[in-house]
């Protein structure tokens, strides 16, 4: 029988009528999500005009969303969302290097590139780092032989290459293979703090939060291998400008590396650890 509406019957409707979904899993996160809404709702009492500025928000959003851009994943971001999934999804001991989000800026197909080569183009500004490392099985140490390192990173200006047409296409790019020890070189361009955008919606919230838009130096990595469980994760200067402060909360203890001076430019050694597990490919955001 149809009683009066109140705020916990709405509520126990709403689950209900999604409560026929065959796949369980769905099932459960669709309820929590609704369970959860509701919650935020009744907590804060949320008026009529807030809901509509939110659907404004998200319009807006929308309206500068598009193949070079994803305005809902950096709200995402820099709410930690992103961050807070990679972690509870991705449990490991605090010896191994954390996971991190894949960020908006990742592109796929970069180009495999040979042992040693740079990722930056000659005309490219800014100091160069070699990095090397090793690329090893988290439970027995034993080298990955053939595993896949694919990197990309900001040029000095902020821009990463897909947002900045005097940039060559794919740079700062590159996919690179480990020897039969496990090992890998690259060189990469040292990495500097750069802004996420701000001109959008989530721009306007950041002002409001009084939060600088900025992230840490940094370089980002995805390593795999097949029988592996896939790693992404970024590698933060360590006594970098904002590494506490990180505006989309990736940053962390376990993801830091020491660059230190050789010669005209920098070098880091860093260690990457895979656990077995199901090799995947993640989602490009841009094509």
């Amino acid at each position: 029988m149809l009683g009066r509406n109140t705020g916990d019957s709405i509520t126990e409707r709403a689950v209900g009528a999604y409560s026929q979904i065959a796949d369980p899993r769905l099932r459960e996160v669709v309820a929590a999500l609704i369970q959860h809404l509701h919650a935020l709702v009744k907590e804060v009492r949320l008026t009529e005009p807030e809901w509509e500025f939110a659907w404004d928000f998200m319009a807006r959003m929308a309206a500068v969303t598009g193949p070079e851009r994803n305005e809902f994943l950096l709200l995402a971001d820099v709410l930690g969302l992103s961050q807070l999934i990679e972690v509870i999804d991705h449990d490991r001991p605090d010896s191994a290097v954390g996971f991190a989000l894949v960020g908006p800026f990742y592109r796929a197909n970069a180009p495999v590139r040979a042992r040693g080569e740079s990722i930056a183009s000659p005309d490219t500004t800014g100091d160069r780092v070699r990095i090397t490392g090793r690329v090893y099985d988290l439970t027995t140490s034993a080298p990955i032989a053939g595993a896949t390192l694919s990197t990309w990173q900001a040029a000095t200006n902020g821009l990463y290459e897909n947002q900045d047409p005097a940039q060559p296409d794919y740079n700062l790019r590159g996919q690179f293979h480990a020897d039969e020890a496990g090992t890998y070189e690259l060189v990469a361009l040292m990495p500097t703090p750069y802004p996420v955008p701000i001109d959008g919606p989530v721009g306007d919230l950041l002002r409001v939060a009084r939060r600088h838009p900025y992230r840490p130096a940094h370089i980002h990595f995805i390593v795999s291998h097949p029988g592996y469980e896939t790693l992404i994760t970024q590698v933060f200067v360590e006594g970098g400008e904002m590494v506490d402060s990180d505006v989309v909360f990736t940053s962390g203890a376990n993801m830091l590396g020491r660059f230190e001076r050789d010669g005209d430019g920098y070098h880091l050694h860093y260690d990457f650890q895979l656990r077995p597990g199901v090799s995947t490919t993640p989602r490009a955001p841009l094509p």
